[in-house]
């Protein structure tokens, strides 16, 4: 735990890997469901370069430390601000992250090699927006879930 700021810092990136794990559920599921397939490890690994395994490695390792950052980012800066319970707080801030790191897609799409390439469905469309709300949501529930401060 940090003193100064009262987190609970391996609590914080427990949550943001499960809840990173939580978001890849969704995906999978909602890929199997849908007949848009967005693959979020495709979009963090492919940002340069499509090329085996680099893409794959580079997918995983940067959704996965996105994701302890954002545990930490909730612990610390969203926990005690944001209203209701926990799964609502976490929602309401990944909700709110999902919105505005989405406004940078139009910047995106253009120069991603995955996207270029056509493995990657451009992101600045509706239905990968709401293909995002919806694993985001699952990111969110989960971390707010399993995030508390030890009192």
């Amino acid at each position: 735990m940090n003193k100064e700021t009262n987190v609970d810092v391996p609590r914080a990136l427990f949550a943001g890997v499960a809840a990173g794990t939580a978001y890849l559920a969704a995906m999978w599921a909602d890929n199997k469901l849908s007949r848009h397939k967005f693959n979020d490890i495709k979009l963090v690994g492919q940002v340069f370069t499509t090329k085996s395994p680099f893409w794959q490695i580079q997918g995983l390792v940067g959704h996965y430390s996105f994701s302890g950052v954002m545990g930490l980012v909730y612990a610390s800066q969203a926990y005690k601000r944001l209203p209701g319970p926990g799964w609502l707080r976490g929602l309401i801030f990944l909700q709110i992250e999902n919105s505005t790191l989405y406004l940078l897609a139009p910047l995106m799409d253009p120069h991603h090699a995955g996207v270029k390439s056509g493995q990657v469905p451009p992101v600045w469309k509706w239905k990968s927006f709401w293909g995002q709300v919806v694993r985001h949501l699952a990111f969110g529930v989960t971390l707010g879930a399993l995030y508390k401060e030890k009192d």
